[in-house]
Parts: C-alpha cells; sequence; structure tokens
C-alpha cells in the first residue's frame, strides 16, 4: 500500500511537471537576456499564449541586474522579491483570461514616483532616509491599475537639477552602452536600467530635457507629453511633466495611453483618447529639419546621424527640408531665461528651503539653490520670459507648422560624449575641435519646455564612434501628438534598431 501511494505521488508530480511544459512550451526558445530586452508588445503576446510567464521575465531582468548594476549603478531601492509575488498573480491572471493592459509588464520607477510604501529621495543627501510613502502617486497609481509590476526605483541627479546623474547620495550612474559616459538626467537611472535590461518600460519626468537627453543617452524611445495631458504634482510649473520611457516605439506609445489623462487629484489634465501604436506611411507628409536653433551646432557625428535618419524618414514618403530657425540666443542666455521662468514661480520658492542644507548638496545642487534663493527673481523676469516663448512660438510656427510641416526634427543632444559624472557648473565638453559650454546637455531640448505645450518625442538614430547612441527629437504642434507619433512610428520601421543584433550594450560594461 505504501509503494503505491508513493507511484501516485510520482504520476501527480510528473503529470504536473508535464502539463507545465506544455504550458510554457515555448519558453525554451528563449534566453534569460532576450526574455530581459524583449518589448512589451511581445510579452503581451507571449503571455496571453501562456507561452512565457511574467516569473520569467523578473528572474530575467534581475539576473541582469546582479550581473551589471554594479558597474551601472542604476537603483535606489529593488523590489524583487514582492515582483516575483505579484509576477506570480499576473500569470494567474493569464491563465483565467481577468488581465489588464499592461499585466505582468515591469517598471523601473523614477526616484520621484512611487508606490505605497516606496521611499523617494530625490537624489539627495537631505531626504535619503525619509519615511515611505502612505499613498501611491497618480502615474504610478495608473500603472498599477493596469497590473505593471514595479521592480526597482531608478536614480537621478539631485532635486532632478542636472542632466548627468551623479550624488553623494547614490553616486555615478554610468551608461551601459560606455561606462565613461553620462546615462543623462534627470531620468537617468530610468534610461540606463531600459539600457541594461532591468525593466521592461520606465517613467521619467521632464522639466528641461529630463525624459528627451535620457532617451537619447541610453538608446531608448521617450516622449515629453504637452503639458496638461498627464498628471504633475507641480501644476503652475507648466515647463514640467511625466512621461514614459520604453526601448520600442509602440512600448512608448501604449505606456502613454496607460498614463496620459486625468486622475481623481489632477486639477489641469484634459481629456485623453487613446492613440495608436502603429501608422500609415509618411507619403505626403512634410518634415521640418531645424538643426540647432542657433544656439549651438552639433558635432560631426550627430550631424551623419540626423542624415540617415532623414533617409529614413524619406523612405517613409516624407518630404524633409532643412529650415533655419534662429531663436537669437545661445546656450547661455538661454539658461539664464530658464532660470527666470522656473525660480521667479513656485519652483524658486521650492528650492530656496533647501538653503539651509548647503553642506548636504552636491555643487550643482548648491549653485542652483543659492540662485534660487538669492538671485532676486520675480515676475519682471517672468513677464520677460513670457514675451519670449511667444516671439519663440511665432518663429517657430511661422517657419513649420503654417508652412504646411506636421513636424519638426533636430538633435536631441549637441553630443553624446558626455563624462559620467560632468560637472555642470565649470565643466566643458571638447570635440570636433570645438568647446561646449557646460549648458551643453540642454541645449536642444530646453527651449521646448518653455514651448511646452508642444509634445516632442526622443528616437535613437545611430551609435557613435564611441559606441554612444544618438538621438533625434520629433516636435508636433501644441497638442498634436498623433503627429509626432506618426513620425516616430515611420522612423522606428526604416530607422537604426538598437537593442538588436549587434547594435545592443557590450555584455560587460568597459570603464
Amino acid at each position: 500500500m505504501k509503494s503505491y501511494f508513493i507511484n501516485l505521488r510520482i504520476f501527480l508530480i510528473t503529470i504536473t511537471l508535464l502539463f507545465a511544459n506544455l504550458t510554457y512550451a515555448q519558453n525554451s526558445k528563449y534566453s534569460q537576456e532576450e526574455l530581459a530586452f524583449m518589448p512589451a508588445s511581445s510579452l503581451l503576446e507571449l503571455y496571453k499564449q501562456l507561452a512565457v510567464s511574467p516569473v520569467d521575465v523578473v528572474e530575467a531582468q534581475k539576473a541582469q541586474w546582479e550581473k551589471t548594476n554594479g558597474e551601472v549603478n542604476a537603483t535606489t531601492f529593488t523590489y524583487w522579491d514582492k515582483a516575483l509575488a505579484q509576477a506570480e498573480i499576473a500569470e494567474q491572471h493569464y491563465k483565467d483570461g481577468t488581465y489588464r493592459s499592461l499585466e505582468g509588464i515591469t517598471v523601473g520607477l523614477k526616484d520621484e514616483h512611487h508606490d505605497v510604501g516606496m521611499r523617494v529621495t530625490q537624489g539627495s543627501l537631505v531626504h535619503r532616509n525619509d519615511p515611505p510613502k502612505d499613498y501611491a502617486d497618480p502615474v504610478t497609481q495608473k500603472l498599477k491599475d493596469a497590473g505593471a509590476i514595479f521592480t526597482i526605483q531608478c536614480t537621478v541627479p539631485e532635486l532632478y537639477l542636472h542632466f548627468c546623474t551623479d550624488t553623494r547620495a547614490w553616486g555615478t550612474t554610468r551608461n551601459p552602452w560606455n561606462n565613461k559616459y553620462s546615462v543623462g538626467g534627470s531620468s537617468g537611472g530610468s534610461g540606463a536600467a531600459l539600457a541594461a535590461g532591468y525593466c521592461t518600460i520606465a517613467t521619467g519626468s521632464d522639466m528641461g530635457g529630463s525624459v528627451r537627453i535620457p532617451s537619447a543617452f541610453n538608446g531608448v524611445y521617450g516622449l515629453k507629453p504637452s503639458f496638461g495631458t498627464v498628471h504633475t504634482d507641480l501644476p503652475m510649473s507648466y515647463f514640467s511633466g511625466t512621461g514614459p520611457m520604453a526601448r520600442t516605439f509602440e512600448d512608448m506609445a501604449m505606456m502613454y495611453n496607460v498614463i496620459a489623462g486625468p486622475t481623481p487629484y489632477s486639477p489641469n489634465v484634459m481629456a485623453h483618447q487613446p492613440l495608436p501604436t502603429n501608422y500609415e506611411s509618411l507619403e505626403g507628409v512634410k518634415v521640418a529639419y531645424v538643426l540647432g536653433l542657433g544656439i549651438l551646432e552639433p558635432t560631426n557625428e550627430v550631424k551623419t546621424a540626423m542624415n540617415n535618419a532623414i533617409e529614413a524618414l524619406k523612405k517613409s514618403g516624407a518630404q524633409v527640408d532643412i529650415i533655419e530657425i534662429d531663436f537669437g540666443m545661445d546656450a547661455k542666455e538661454l539658461l539664464t531665461n530658464f532660470k527666470k521662468m522656473a525660480f521667479a514661480g513656485p519652483m524658486g520658492g521650492q528650492m530656496s528651503v533647501y538653503e539651509t542644507y548647503q553642506d548636504s548638496l552636491t555643487k550643482y545642487a548648491s549653485n542652483f539653490v543659492d540662485a534660487a534663493a538669492n538671485a532676486g527673481y520675480n515676475g519682471k523676469d517672468l513677464a520677460e520670459v513670457e514675451l519670449l516663448i511667444k516671439k519663440m512660438y511665432h518663429l517657430l510656427a511661422e517657419a513649420t507648422f503654417e508652412n504646411g510641416y506636421e513636424a519638426v526634427i533636430l538633435p536631441t543632444l549637441p553630443t553624446s560624449h558626455i563624462p559620467a559624472d560632468f560637472d555642470l557648473v565649470d565643466g566643458t565638453v571638447e570635440e570636433d575641435g570645438r568647446v561646449f559650454p557646460g549648458i551643453v546637455g540642454g541645449a536642444y531640448t530646453i527651449p521646448f519646455n518653455l514651448l511646452n505645450y508642444c509634445p516632442v518625442a526622443s528616437v535613437p538614430v545611430g551609435l557613435s564612434s564611441q559606441n554612444m547612441p544618438i538621438g533625434m527629437q520629433i516636435v508636433g504642434k501644441p497638442y498634436d501628438t498623433e503627429s509626432v507619433f506618426k513620425v516616430a512610428y515611420n522612423y522606428s520601421q526604416k530607422g537604426i534598431k538598437l537593442f538588436e543584433g549587434n547594435n545592443t550594450p557590450s555584455k560587460k560594461v568597459s570603464k
């Protein structure tokens, strides 16, 4: 009788294992690295077919994190055990047909967004030991309601005030493509985590290029939405907003459709109609190429990558013309105007509070805090910038949109070769026999925070001689996100495809 029960037990275990193997029969087709980097659009289909489990992907991305994050340093806090438990629940949702739009998709949260029980440090020693949050911020809640799994929180520059991610609280975040160079900022950890395969999609926010800059540095897709289309905790700071980041256009668009639109706590966010994730060709579509806006000329490698991107757009049917636009200010003047806009309003008051913590701040954060507290920015400065913004948009619209151009393209960065620990206050970058000023990282992005009603995507358009990604911005008319998506989608079909074949970060990140 005893042997009967032993044999029965063996039989039941065998049947269980056979069922599991049948259920995930195709799982052996994919390596852990393939699963870690697989787009959400592909994973969702495999999940529905019960061909891959969300558990497999969490385990694969955890393995990537364990292998390279010691060098990349893209995370503040991790939630792998909790994520694995949530992945098992997501797997069951697929089995019983109750899955949601992002069921089981892993998300890296910028060290700004949070679920219940998570801490937000803002990359600062001042906030390093702040207590856990007792609520989920509205954007995170939307992702959560769609079934997403939060695996990591991602590094940021201190108080989100730099286009590189280097802090006293968390150290330097280094680029998975080339460890010598920056991941960008302020959503730098989000970009690095995507490039290194630690998550499938990630959150970012943008008040001076903070989605687009790290998207360019890390070879991913990112969107700075039009102000008022996605919830922000800064309703009076119209130059800031939250946006999606992903390794593919389709994933970025899918994520935007989830986070866009009002929440119960959004006083100034308009209704959202989901946008398509694929589009017809660009036949008959006019696109304007504006290069450097009179602010800075990009490097030769960036120009070459842009020319290749233009050829890809032409293959999709677009008419691409070079249009000269000069906003009438150099990089230094651009930074001055940005400070006027930011520090003459609520952000100036918020930054002034940190004056008593100067000894704990990084050099760049201290510099901004001192300016906010002591430079005397006021309503007159804000009025001057308001007039400037009207002039800038008039120049842009008259040269492009009013002449039938549906979108404007330009580089995201003048160069991708900016050191990981770049000194924003006193640093310069030398390339092509030229010296770029400290504001080099934001030279092409800040103008569209001044014009923050225009949606802007950054898409990857090449790799430099140093194996660093190069990005292109696609700018639309105010609130015309669909035209931006149409151009971005068509580029994604004809342009360079990173994270495929030889266009991947090094297996071993070298310093």
